[in-house]
C-alpha cells in the first residue's frame, strides 16, 4: 500500500511520535508511506530526520487556497495513493472537501489522539460518518465518544500507540541513575512528558509538596510552554531540593529505569499516554490518572494505580503508598510489563493499522 500521513498541526507531543513511529513500521513490512503538512508544523522536521518522504503542504487552515493545492497533489497523485490517513481537524475537512471533487475519492481514516469531544452539528456528523471510511481513536473512551455523533461502533476501532520494546524495557535502576545523574539513594519519581497544563504537572508538584520527605524527589523530563510557570512553583513550594527539570531528552529510555515510580497526572485532553505505556515498557510501577484512554493499560491495583484526574490528596497518599509498599512496587510493575508486552507494543499496533488501512482500500476498490 501506499499510505498518505494528513497533519494541520500537532504540536510537539505524542502526535508526531505516534505518526513516525507508525510510518517507519509500515515502511519495514514493505509499504510506501508520504507525509503531508505545513513546513510549520514539528512532524515536518521530525519526519524529515527520521528519513521519512515528506511533503511541505499548507493544511494548517480551511480555505480555498490550501483546499486547491492539497486538491492538485491528490489528483496529480491519485493512481498511486491507497488510503490517508488524517490527524487534524483542519486537514480531515480538507482531504474530506477535496475528496468531493475528485471522481476516484481516496479512502480517508482519521485517527483521534485526544479526548476533546467533537461539536455534535450536522457538518461533523457529516465528517465522520460519510466522509471517513473509518475512525482510528487511540484509546477505547475517544473511540465511544464517536457514537454520540451516530458513527456505528464497527467503523472505529481503538489503537493505542505501541512502544518499541526494543527501546524501551527493563534496566538497572542503579546504572541508569549514574547515567541520568540522579542520586543514588533517594526514591525518585518521574514524569516524562510534554510541558503543557493539562499534562497536570502542577497537581503532582502541589502532591509532592504535601509529602515531609526530603528522600522523595521528582525528575520532570520534557519542555514545553508551561516550563516557567512549572519553574515558578517549583519554587513556591520550597520543592527546589527536590525537583529535577531535565528539559528535553532525545533518549527517554534511559530515563525510565531511573524512578522507583513513574507518574502521569494528565487531565483533560488525552489519549493514552505515551509516557504511561513507557514506563509499563520499562517495567516501572506506575501511578497514573483516569484521563481519556489511559484506564486501557493502567488497570487500578493490577498493572498500576489509577486515580481521579486533578486530585492531589489522591495522588500524594498513592505515591505514600508505594513508597512504603516496594513488594507492591515490584508487583505492579511485573504485572504491567506482562501486560504492556500483550496488548500495547509497536506491533500490535502495526498489525491493527495495517488491517484498517486494509479494509478501508479493499472496500473502496470494491466500489
Amino acid at each position: 500500500m501506499h499510505i498518505v500521513h494528513t497533519e494541520a498541526d500537532g504540536g510537539k507531543g505524542g502526535q508526531p511520535l505516534r505518526i513516525i513511529n507508525e510510518s517507519l513500521g509500515m515502511i519495514q513490512r514493505g509499504h510506501q508511506v508520504t507525509v503531508l503538512c505545513p513546513d510549520t508544523a514539528p512532524l515536518h522536521q521530525l519526519a524529515k530526520d527520521a528519513g521519512l518522504t515528506v511533503v511541505t503542504m499548507p493544511l494548517k487552515r480551511k480555505n480555498l487556497g490550501n483546499l486547491f493545492t492539497l486538491r492538485r497533489w491528490l489528483r496529480e497523485n491519485r493512481d498511486s495513493i491507497d488510503v490517508i490517513n488524517s490527524h487534524n481537524s483542519a486537514d480531515t475537512w480538507l482531504v474530506a472537501l477535496a475528496n468531493l471533487t475528485l471522481s476516484r475519492p481516496v479512502p480517508l481514516v482519521r485517527t483521534r489522539h485526544a479526548s476533546g469531544v467533537p461539536r455534535n452539528n450536522w457538518t461533523t456528523r457529516w465528517l465522520f460518518r460519510k466522509a471517513c471510511a473509518h475512525i482510528v481513536s487511540t484509546g477505547e473512551a475517544l473511540r465511544y465518544q464517536m457514537v454520540a455523533l451516530g458513527v456505528p461502533l464497527e467503523n472505529t476501532t481503538s489503537v493505542p500507540s505501541g512502544v518499541d520494546t526494543t527501546r524501551f524495557h527493563p534496566g538497572d535502576k542503579y546504572d541508569a541513575r549514574s547515567r541520568c545523574d540522579l542520586s543514588q539513594d533517594d526514591f525518585w519519581l518521574g514524569v516524562v512528558s510534554h510541558l503543557r497544563p493539562n499534562k497536570g504537572h502542577s497537581v503532582l508538584l502541589k502532591a509532592l509538596a504535601e509529602i515531609d520527605n526530603p528522600a522523595i524527589k521528582l525528575a520532570i523530563i520534557g519542555e514545553g510552554p508551561h516550563r516557567e510557570a512549572l519553574e515558578h512553583e517549583v519554587i513556591q513550594l520550597n520543592l527546589l531540593p527536590r525537583v529535577v527539570m531535565a528539559g528535553h531528552q532525545s533518549s527517554p529510555e534511559r530515563w525510565f529505569p531511573a524512578f522507583d515510580v513513574a507518574i502521569s497526572p494528565s487531565h483533560d485532553m488525552e489519549g493514552l499516554p505515551q509516557g504511561v505505556l513507557q514506563s509499563l515498557a520499562s517495567a516501572v510501577a506506575t501511578i497514573a490518572t483516569d484521563a481519556g484512554g489511559t484506564a486501557d493499560a493502567v488497570i487500578n491495583g493490577e498493572t498500576g494505580l489509577l486515580i481521579g484526574q486533578r486530585d492531589v490528596g489522591a495522588l500524594r497518599d498513592a505515591i505514600i503508598t508505594l513508597y512504603n509498599d516496594p513488594a507492591q512496587r515490584r508487583q505492579l510493575a511485573q504485572q504491567g510489563y506482562e501486560y504492556l508486552n500483550t496488548h500495547f507494543t509497536r506491533e500490535c499496533m502495526l498489525t491493527a493499522m495495517e488491517k484498517v488501512f486494509l479494509d478501508a482500500a479493499q472496500r473502496s476498490s470494491s466500489r
